[in-house]
């Protein structure tokens, strides 16, 4: 079992034993900063969604740099207050997918091209909190199951696990059009675009594909990402 070679180094890293009652802790912890991250989600099922994709990713950033602690209890009251605001624009609804994205602008970018980002297939975005640690005597086979059995990312090579979970979300989140976003040079999700936009294409979904670098004119990109609205419009 490779978990328990890995705990076996930290520990030896560390000089610390690592605990039952700690890893059970631990995995209790993050349970609770899923579900909550989930139910916040949730709010982006409604039509128009309650909570923008841009504060979404905001709160994701927060649970990277914060204690899983400090971020429950920060954001523990922030559902209700959410829901009841008057929701936001209703403008055709995206799920973006494929590099990971840490910069929140990228998200404002999208959404003030006139588009309401719902859901991200990201590593750094929503998918990273679909998943669940099944309860079991043990932990550590509990969670090397969560993370095999949750969706791929493009280096595992399972582009018909990766478009079967793309079509799902799609379908859950009324998704209207998907763009793909890659970085320059990131052959792993390269590769995969043509291959994947067929099979998502198949389902209907309309999707953009736009490569970046972080330094091209985001003018290009505006004007790409505004054509890809108004198709997805009519």
């Amino acid at each position: 079992n490779e978990f328990k070679k890995f705990k076996l180094v930290l520990e030896k890293h560390s000089n610390k034993i690592i605990k039952e009652e700690a890893l059970e802790g631990a995995i209790s912890l993050f349970t609770k900063s899923r579900s909550l991250y989930r139910k916040l989600n949730s709010l982006r099922l409604e039509s128009p969604p309650l909570i923008s994709g841009k504060e979404m990713m905001d709160l994701t950033n927060e649970f990277f740099n914060t204690d899983p602690i400090i971020w429950n209890e920060n954001n523990k009251d922030l559902l209700e207050k959410r829901r009841e605001i008057n929701p936001i624009n209703n403008k055709p609804r995206v799920l973006l997918s494929g590099s990971p994205i840490h910069n929140v602008e990228f998200i404002d970018f999208i959404e003030n091209c006139g588009l309401n980002v719902i859901y991200e297939d990201l590593c750094t975005g929503s998918k990273f909190f679909d998943l669940d640690v099944p309860k079991s005597k043990d932990l550590l086979e509990s969670l090397s199951k969560a993370y095999i059995n949750r969706s791929p990312c493009a280096r595992m090579m399972k582009i018909e696990e990766r478009a079967a979970y793309i079509n799902k979300i799609s379908q859950k989140f009324k998704i209207d059009g998907i763009i793909h976003h890659s970085l320059k040079f990131c052959d792993t999700y390269l590769y995969d675009v043509p291959q994947l936009k067929d099979l998502l294409n198949e389902k209907d979904l309309k999707v953009l594909f736009i490569e970046s670098d972080g330094l091209q004119s985001m003018n290009q990109l505006k004007t790409r990402i505004e054509a890809f609205t108004e198709m997805i419009k009519n």
